[in-house]
């Protein structure tokens, strides 16, 4: 059986942030989009995962062990992306970009952090730039 990689990241991201409305804020998902996902992953498997009897749902005895083989599989599955990557030699060992210094805080960490799991060789060079100080940056080639 084949289960998607979006529904086995919505339940780590479910069990990780306690709720699967905190998980869906964390992955952009709407909360609904995370339910099925999960409620899916549960018909796949044949198993319920969470107890969702009060307000916050909890991993079941099942759900608990299922949580371990998940990791592993989401593990795996990085580890395949970055040797792809390094295996293409398509990827630059430096990289230099430039945001607005209008990107919430929040959104710069989760997109720095997605950009090292994704690349985890290269060197990243964030600078904060508006309008005319982009295209200088552009144009020195120092972004």
């Amino acid at each position: 059986m084949r289960y998607s990689p979006e529904a086995l990241t919505a339940f780590v991201e479910s069990v990780a942030c306690g709720s699967f409305s905190a998980a869906a804020r964390r992955l952009r998902k709407s909360q609904s989009t995370i339910s099925t996902a999960i409620a899916n992953l549960e018909a796949d498997l044949g198993v319920t995962l969470f107890d969702r009897t009060s307000r916050q749902p909890t991993l079941t005895p099942q759900g608990e062990q299922v949580l371990s083989y998940v990791k592993a599989i989401l593990a795996a599955s990085d580890r395949l992306d970055e040797l792809a990557i390094s295996l293409s030699g398509n990827t630059e060992a430096r990289l230099t970009f430039v945001l607005s210094d209008t990107l919430h805080p929040d959104v710069l960490e989760d997109l720095l952090a997605q950009f090292d799991r994704r690349f985890p060789h290269t060197e990243f060079e964030c600078l904060i730039g508006e309008d005319d100080d982009v295209i200088d940056l552009l144009q020195k080639e120092r972004a």
